[in-house]
C-alpha cells in the first residue's frame, strides 16, 4: 500500500541499478514502485568481480554476508589452448591483492540479494510507453503521477529514449553472449576456476557454479552492431571451429541466451525535469571495463544521498560526483579491448605472460591504479 504523505518515485528497471535505487529511496521515506520489462526476475548472467565503491555500498546496506554466501570459489583465471592446456594463469590470491575485498559471483546473484532485501513492489512485464516529466503512461495503458522517475533500464533504456531522444550508444566492435547450463560432467571438468580459450577476435570462457552448473561467456568481434535474428545459430557459426569444451557448450546453448553488443553510453547530461538516469542507462562502461555493477550501486547510493539534501540541484550534484569515475572506467575499457579480445596471437601471448607476472608487486600496483574507480560513498542506511 502507498505510504501516506510520502513522495512517489518510479524506478524503471529491476536490475542492479534499479533495485539498489529503490532500496535507498524507500529507506529515505519515498513510496517506490519498480517496473521491469521482463516477465520475471532475471537470474544467472555472467560472472563479475565485485569490489570498489559498490562493495562499500553493499556493506552499508548490510548485504555483504548474503553476498559472501553466493561467492564463487574461483581459485584462478587460466588461459588455455585448444586442447585445454594451460598457457597462463593468475591466482585468486594475486588478483585479490589488486582488487581488495573482491567477491566473484554471478551478476544475477548480486541482483537477487538486493531484491530479497527490498520492500517495494516490483511490477514485471511492464515498462513505460510515455514520460512527460512526472506523468507516466505504462505499457499496459495505465497512468500515474510521480515526483521522481529513475531510469535504470540499461544500455537500451526506454526512459532515455523517451526523454532524451536517440540513444548515444558507442559500439565497441564486439558481440557477447552469456548462459548457464546444468551439466555435472562439464562442471567437474572445468572446476572452480575461470578458464578461457582465446583466438584472434574471439574468446570463450567458462567456470563451474553451484549445483553442477557451468556458466559460459562468448565474445567475438563484429563490424556490425546489428543483432542476429537467431543468436544461437550465430554463436554456432562463429565458434563452431574451436576446440576445448566449445563443442559441448554450443550443443547446449539455451534459446533464451543473453546476447547483446558490447557498448558504452556517454551522455553529457543525465537528468531532465523530474527524470534522472542511473547505471548503464546513462553511463554503461561495458564488459571490457568491468565495474558496471559496482558503479551502478554507487550511483544509486549517491543519488539518494543528494536527494536527501534537497531536490533542487540534487541531480546535478549526483552527476558531478559520478561522471568522472564513469568516464575513467569507460576509457580503461576502450584501452582493455586489445587484451580481453586480442586481435593477434602476439597479443594473446603477451597477455598470458602478464598473467604469469601478476604476482610481482609493481604489476599489481599498475593494475590497481588503472581499474579501480574512485567514488566517495557516504550515505548510511536509516
Amino acid at each position: 500500500m502507498p505510504k501516506s504523505n510520502a513522495q512517489r518515485a518510479l524506478v524503471v528497471g529491476a536490475g542492479i541499478a534499479g533495485l539498489t535505487s529503490a532500496w535507498w529511496l524507500e529507506r529515505a521515506g519515498w513510496d517506490v514502485l519498480v517496473v521491469e520489462r521482463a516477465p520475471s526476475f532475471r537470474t544467472g548472467g555472467y560472472m563479475i568481480d565485485f569490489f570498489g565503491p559498490g562493495h562499500e555500498v553493499a556493506r552499508r546496506m548490510g548485504l555483504l554476508p548474503a553476498l559472501e554466501e553466493r561467492r564463487a570459489p574461483i581459485s584462478s583465471v587460466t588461459s588455455v589452448d585448444a586442447s585445454g592446456r594451460r598457457r597462463g594463469e593468475i591466482s585468486a590470491s594475486a588478483y585479490e591483492a589488486v582488487a581488495t575485498g573482491v567477491i566473484s559471483l554471478l551478476r544475477g546473484d548480486l541482483a537477487s540479494v538486493v531484491r530479497d532485501d527490498l520492500r517495494s513492489p516490483i511490477r514485471y512485464g511492464t515498462t513505460v510507453s510515455s514520460v512527460d516529466d512526472g506523468q507516466v503512461t505504462f505499457s499496459d495503458g495505465s497512468c500515474a503521477s510521480f515526483s521522481l522517475v529513475v531510469g535504470a533500464d540499461g544500455v537500451h533504456s526506454r526512459v532515455r529514449e523517451l526523454v532524451f531522444g536517440p540513444s548515444p550508444v558507442r559500439y565497441l566492435g564486439h558481440h557477447a553472449a552469456a548462459f548457464s547450463v546444468r551439466d555435472p560432467s562439464l562442471s567437474e571438468r572445468i572446476g572452480y576456476r575461470y578458464q578461457m580459450l582465446t583466438v584472434p577476435h574471439r574468446m570463450v570462457g567458462c567456470y563451474a557454479v553451484r549445483d553442477g552448473s557451468t556458466a559460459a561467456l562468448m565474445l567475438f568481434r563484429s563490424p556490425s552492431a546489428a543483432l542476429p535474428a537467431d543468436p544461437v545459430a550465430a554463436l554456432r557459426s562463429r565458434f563452431g571451429d574451436l576446440g576445448w569444451v566449445t563443442p559441448s557448450l554450443l550443443s547446449v546453448v539455451p534459446d533464451d541466451v543473453y546476447y547483446d553488443t558490447v557498448s558504452q553510453v556517454d551522455m553529457p547530461v543525465w537528468h531532465r525535469g523530474k527524470v534522472v538516469l542511473v547505471g548503464d542507462a546513462c553511463g554503461a562502461v561495458s564488459l571490457f571495463a568491468g565495474h558496471g555493477a559496482s558503479l551502478a550501486m554507487a550511483g544509486a547510493s549517491v543519488l539518494a544521498e543528494e536527494l536527501s539534501s534537497g531536490f533542487d540541484g540534487a541531480f546535478s550534484r549526483y552527476q558531478a560526483r559520478m561522471k568522472p569515475a564513469v568516464e575513467h572506467t569507460q576509457e580503461f575499457g576502450r584501452r582493455f579491448i586489445g587484451w580481453m579480445a586480442p586481435s593477434s596471437e602476439w597479443r594473446i601471448s603477451v597477455r598470458d605472460w602478464a598473467f604469469r607476472l601478476s604476482g610481482l608487486p609493481v604489476v599489481r600496483s599498475l593494475i590497481r591504479g588503472s581499474v579501480v574507480p574512485d567514488v566517495e560513498v557516504r550515505q548510511r542506511a536509516s
